[in-house]
């Protein structure tokens, strides 16, 4: 079953290869503590691998999707995204519209949002980001403790 899979980027762009930079590009991750929501298409999931050092990823809870498309989703004017905004370009209210959207049958795409979300960095910090996620640090593939980072993030 296909999921949706949270990117955060947590490493600057110093001395980062080009193809590894191009991949981050590619992505939409120009900057540290960036965020964007992926499907866990085999494509994104080669691209994720070859930048893993650079970010953090795993697969995201629909109450952590809800919360972060009413903080930082922004539509065209960098103007929030709001409950009703969404029952207007929808139909549904948000519930429903991220049930849909976990499920696959609906995007993101579908309200016109920007597609990278600009969080703060997290609250008591990063433990470490030049180590992986099973060593004791920050980066590479987490599974579903993404949310957790996410939740000290926005």
């Amino acid at each position: 079953m296909s999921q949706k899979i949270a990117v955060v980027r947590v490493r600057g762009t110093v001395k980062v290869r080009k193809d590894i930079e191009d991949t981050l590009s590619m992505l939409n991750l120009s900057k540290p503590h960036q965020a964007v929501i992926l499907d866990d298409r085999p494509t994104y999931l080669g691209m994720l691998n070859k930048a893993k050092d650079y970010i953090t990823y795993g697969e995201i809870e629909p109450d952590v999707l809800e919360t972060l498309l009413l903080k930082w989703g922004r539509v065209e004017g960098n103007k929030r995204v709001t409950e009703a905004y969404v029952k207007e370009k929808t139909g549904q209210t948000i519930k429903q519209f991220i049930k849909t959207v976990m499920n696959l049958e609906k995007d993101l795409d579908d309200l016109e949002i920007k597609k990278v979300f600009r969080l703060h960095p997290p609250r008591k910090g990063y433990r470490d980001i030049k180590r992986a996620f099973t060593q004791g640090g920050d980066v590479g593939y987490r599974g579903i403790e993404i949310n957790t980072l996410l939740r000290r993030m926005i």
